[in-house]
């Protein structure tokens, strides 16, 4: 009897044995997958925005060159060159042409480069003459002006059109036609347009003396007539 109660008892052990290594071999069930990451309704991953090149010098803006044919043909007779002479009581100083070169002139927005016959001088009062800035900026407008000539500019060249526009060593070249194309100079720039050519004025006067620089260049081509 006691020997029917040990193996029952044995068996008994057997069986709860075999129910655990059961369980333990089953796999255990997988987790659920994570839930993805929310957004917010209608968002979109932007894309980064593109990054520019800095440098260290910022071009200047590209201004156009003045339009000549906006200026009127004058008829009025131009004389012997250069077409103008300086006022009574003034004389023009180191004075010399080239029958070829090509010169800048400010046009408010652009040193603009014309191509042509180039005339220069210093303007200085004769004998016992003193010099007056205003009555050469004066007399000389109203030589042009009667000329037919139209004023472009009256304007300081601001440096950085100096810098990146002068032609390197136009004050050497031109030394007596330069004035007013530096820092803090105010100069003066006439066209007159004729049936055959364009002739180019720049005038500039300060308390101690004055420069002339004329250039003359062809007259633009017409504009083509549209057929009928």
């Amino acid at each position: 009897m006691h020997s029917n109660r040990m193996v029952l008892a044995a068996a008994i052990a057997a069986m709860v044995m075999l129910a655990g290594c059961k369980r333990d071999a089953e796999p255990a069930p997988d987790a659920p997958p994570a839930p993805p990451l929310s957004e917010a309704p209608g968002s979109e991953t932007a894309a980064p925005a593109p990054v520019e090149a800095v440098t260290g010098t910022q071009a200047l803006p590209q201004a156009a060159p003045f339009d000549v044919t906006t200026v009127p043909v004058s008829e009025a007779p131009l004389g012997e060159w250069p077409y103008v002479t300086p006022p009574e009581g003034y004389e023009l100083r180191d004075a010399r042409t080239l029958d070829l070169s090509q010169v800048p002139f400010w046009t408010g927005q652009m040193l603009q480069p014309v191509e042509g016959k180039v005339f220069e001088a210093r303007i200085g009062g004769a004998g016992d003459k003193t010099y007056s800035r205003f009555e050469v900026l004066k007399r000389f407008d109203e030589a042009l002006t009667a000329l037919g000539a139209q004023k472009v500019t009256t304007s300081e060249i601001p440096n950085e059109v100096i810098d990146t526009q002068l032609p390197k060593d136009f004050g050497v070249e031109f030394n007596a036609g330069a004035g007013g194309y530096y820092a803090g100079e105010e100069v003066s720039t006439y066209v007159l347009r004729h049936p055959d050519r364009v002739v180019w004025f720049k005038v500039y006067s300060d308390g101690n003396g004055g420069s002339l620089l004329i250039a003359e260049s062809e007259a633009p081509p017409a504009a083509a007539t549209p057929a009928a």
